[in-house]
């Protein structure tokens, strides 16, 4: 029997819509945060999670430099959590639920006339959720920012304060190192204590993706009349754990894994203070 019109033209639609949904679904970002189990489940609710006001970090898994002799040469030191580390952690173990990369460093920024020394921060949009950095002005990284590894950069009000002098800072262009970011937010100063224990409150925060498509992984620092190459993937990394009677065999689980992978103690698993 042949199929009216009508209803053929209905399929066509279907049909078209059905292509569409499949070449245009991307893949998830390199730099997911969530425990893959926790994210399907999470998926079917995608607003059930108010994470900003119910999560907070639990545990902190920081790089440790090793020490290195001081001299007149330019020294390498590779050490600390790895990408790979990151990876293990939030796939393989399910009492974590999300966990977030950061990677800090200093670097001089300039803007026309202007120049200050900051920290920068490599991170996700995940750490939004489990720390709280109170925006002043626009945003906060987005996950299309790491998926694109768009020069994006969020700064704190004391970065905003010093640099532009009551100018807007919201579309202008900063430049670390040879790249220049768009600023798309503005902070609260200090807030929150990162890495390192950073005391300076002149933060940029850019995905994490960027910086290391854009700085790679070493870090040259002066000390002492000698320069160090200082070579790291993650400064540290933030956990949520779900159930916090299991914080103790999460920690227990987390050291046995990084043991595994690392020759020396170059890391420290500790409880937040927040």
């Amino acid at each position: 029997m042949a199929i009216p019109s009508q209803n053929r033209r209905c399929w066509n639609v279907l049909a078209r819509a059905l292509f569409v949904t499949t070449v245009f679904s991307f893949p998830s970002c390199l730099f997911s945060d969530e425990n893959d189990n926790a994210a399907k489940t999470d998926s079917q609710f995608p607003h059930s999670r108010q994470f900003s006001k119910v999560l907070k970090t639990d545990v902190v898994i920081s790089s440790q430099p090793l020490r290195q002799p001081i001299g007149n040469s330019l020294q390498s030191a590779r050490f600390g959590i790895t990408r790979n580390d990151f990876e293990s952690i939030r796939k393989s173990i399910p009492e974590i639920s999300i966990a977030v990369p950061i990677r800090t460093f200093n670097q001089r920024a300039t803007y026309g006339e202007a120049d200050l020394d900051l920290t920068v921060v490599g991170t996700t949009e995940s750490l939004s959720k489990i720390e709280n950095i109170p925006l002043v002005q626009g945003r906060f990284l987005k996950e299309d920012d790491l998926k694109k590894m768009n020069n994006v950069a969020v700064v704190s009000q004391a970065v905003a304060q010093q640099m532009f002098k009551g100018k807007n800072p919201i579309g202008r262009n900063i430049k670390l190192q040879k790249d220049y970011f768009l600023i798309v937010g503005v902070t609260k100063s200090n807030e929150p204590d990162l890495a390192d224990k950073l005391s300076n409150s002149a933060k940029v925060f850019i995905p994490i993706s960027t910086m290391q498509a854009r700085f790679g992984d070493n870090v040259i620092k002066r000390k002492s009349g000698s320069f160090e190459m200082q070579t790291y993937e993650l400064s540290e990394v933030r956990c949520v754990v779900k159930d916090k009677k299991q914080m103790s065999k999460t920690i227990e689980t987390i050291e046995r894994l990084l043991s595994k992978n690392h020759k020396t103690k170059d890391y420290s698993i500790d409880l937040s203070d927040t």
